[in-house]
């Protein structure tokens, strides 16, 4: 049996044994965010998404760090279009609400940071019992030398959803 198979057969065995909605949570262990920047892979060591209200605004903190020397992370800002449904596409532009960057510290000091001017976080799927996320990003933007890099292949699963 495939690994795919395994997990799937055992992800439906609580809603076969009838276990309560809280029990069914998908762990931080099983959530995973992934991209390739500027044709590397990267993936995170740990995930956050978390929703807020800013400026009377509902919006979802969602981020990525692996961890390492150095420490990378991805992290966007995104404006709800519906704070109890959290699918949907948020188009990423320069000097809008929905922004995005990557930071790069070695030693605790930055080492180097890319805002993203352009781009797409799309959220496939918003499983509400479960509070998780899952979908897709893509990003353009420039570091702080001016140079373009290029954020690809950026998908994310299970990632759990908390509020502020």
């Amino acid at each position: 049996m495939s690994v795919r198979h395994r997990a799937l057969l055992l992800l439906s065995l609580p809603f076969a044994l009838g276990l309560p909605l809280a029990l069914q949570r998908v762990s931080a262990e099983e959530a995973v965010m992934s991209a390739t920047i500027e044709g590397k892979p990267w993936t995170a060591s740990f995930t956050l998404a978390q929703t807020m209200q800013m400026a009377g605004k509902p919006m979802l903190n969602l981020s990525g760090t692996e961890q390492g020397s150095p420490t990378m992370t991805f992290n966007s800002m995104l404006v709800l279009k519906d704070p109890n449904d959290l699918a949907g596409s948020y188009p990423l532009k320069a000097g809008s609400a929905n922004s995005a960057n990557f930071n790069i510290l070695d030693s605790g000091a930055m080492v180097g940071h890319v805002r993203f001017a352009s781009g797409e976080i799309v959220i496939d799927k918003y499983n509400a019992a479960a509070k998780t996320i899952s979908g897709h990003f893509s990003a353009a933007g420039k570091d702080e030398s001016g140079k373009s890099e290029e954020l690809i292949d950026g998908k994310f699963s299970g990632i759990p959803v908390t509020a502020q």
